[in-house]
């Protein structure tokens, strides 16, 4: 072969490979630089599987939990309302800490934490379920609950984008998000609920200047001006328990509760009881040492679960699955048994 020859085949070839190459990373879903700030593993590797998983960042809670935000206006008023139950009480001073709340883009100082270093809650969770679904051969997509609000798991068509979504501490979520999720659900799709204390409370999003304010939960309702008075507990708590099958066990967190059946030694925090009799109970936790005054919880089960709705499925851990993120049992009960029953590996 001629030296013009080799030139032009050498040209060739190095041309095929850049275009295959550009072609293949045209293929690698874009991830928000953002998340990498909050310490979220964003590389993507291939996958085997053709089921498409995303991990729903709680970016919302993200944002009421920090200093100068939900929980400090709490801590100023929540107690009146309590000591005064039968009584409206209307509030119009600090409001402002309710409204257009900003999103964090990165590690973030908790309402509690004022001398302690930013740092991401859960942040080992969602790594560890991220880290169990590639050892099933997927690589998730990460999503926050505003690719949720504005309909990002769904096609143009209105069919779910993802099988499965993963859900970490998603306390607060907009009126939108939270039908979206029911839709997921309805169209076929798996949601899995890895925390308690889910879906609890609404905000409203404003995507231009990227915060939140309080809508309605928590014990407080908002005008989204300067006004808040007596509001639920848990936002859509009937409907909740119809397609969720369980609501927030609304007990201390500092309260003695017992589990009987501990497997993962947990500690009581902040967990969902079973409420709709059409759940499949994978773990009861037998829940003991309910407060007498708590009438509505006495007899109340505490359990990792799932629940068909619609044409897709619920599975719900029922324990505040972050607080477990480094205890080797519980890993094991993710990868062997909940991601292989969201994959449809397992019955």
């Amino acid at each position: 072969m001629s030296f013009s020859n080799k030139v032009l085949l050498s040209s060739f070839i190095f041309i095929s490979i850049t275009v295959f190459a550009i072609f293949q990373l045209s293929t690698i879903p874009i991830i928000s630089a953002s998340l990498e700030n909050y310490g979220v593993d964003t590389n993507v590797s291939s996958s085997s599987d053709n089921k498409k998983v995303a991990l729903v960042l709680p970016s919302f809670t993200w944002a009421a939990y920090q200093t100068g935000s939900f929980y400090d206006f709490y801590a100023l008023y929540s107690y009146i309302q309590f000591a005064n139950r039968e009584v409206n009480i209307t509030i119009t001073n600090n409001t402002h800490l309710l409204k257009d709340r900003p999103i964090p883009e990165g590690p973030f100082v908790y309402y509690t934490d004022l001398e302690e270093e930013p740092y991401t809650p859960y942040i080992n969770f969602i790594n560890l379920a991220k880290d169990l679904y590639r050892e099933h051969g997927i690589n998730p997509t990460n999503l926050t609950d505003a690719d949720v609000d504005q309909g990002k798991i769904f096609n143009a068509d209105g069919t779910n984008a993802y099988d499965i979504l993963f859900l970490f501490h998603n306390e607060y979520v907009t009126q939108a998000e939270y039908d979206n999720l029911k839709k997921f659900v309805t169209n076929g799709g798996t949601i899995v609920f890895g925390d308690g204390n889910v879906l609890y409370a609404e905000v409203a999003y404003n995507q231009d200047n990227n915060t939140i304010s309080l809508v309605s939960g928590h014990n407080w309702n908002f005008d989204q001006k300067n006004t808040a008075w007596k509001g639920p507990a848990e936002r859509w708590l009937d409907e909740t328990r119809e397609w969720v099958g369980s609501n927030f066990l609304d007990i201390p967190a500092n309260y003695p509760l017992r589990f009987n059946n501990n497997p993962f030694n947990y500690t009581h925090s902040e967990e969902n009881y079973v409420a709709n009799p059409n759940v499949k109970i994978l773990i009861d936790y037998e829940l003991d040492n309910v407060p007498r005054y708590s009438g509505q919880y006495l007899g109340a089960k505490v359990a990792t679960y799932e629940m068909d709705y619609g044409k897709g499925k619920v599975i719900h851990l029922g324990l505040w699955g972050h607080m477990l993120a480094l205890n080797e049992d519980f890993a094991e009960y993710l990868n062997n048994v909940i991601i292989p029953l969201s994959l449809n590996k397992t019955s």
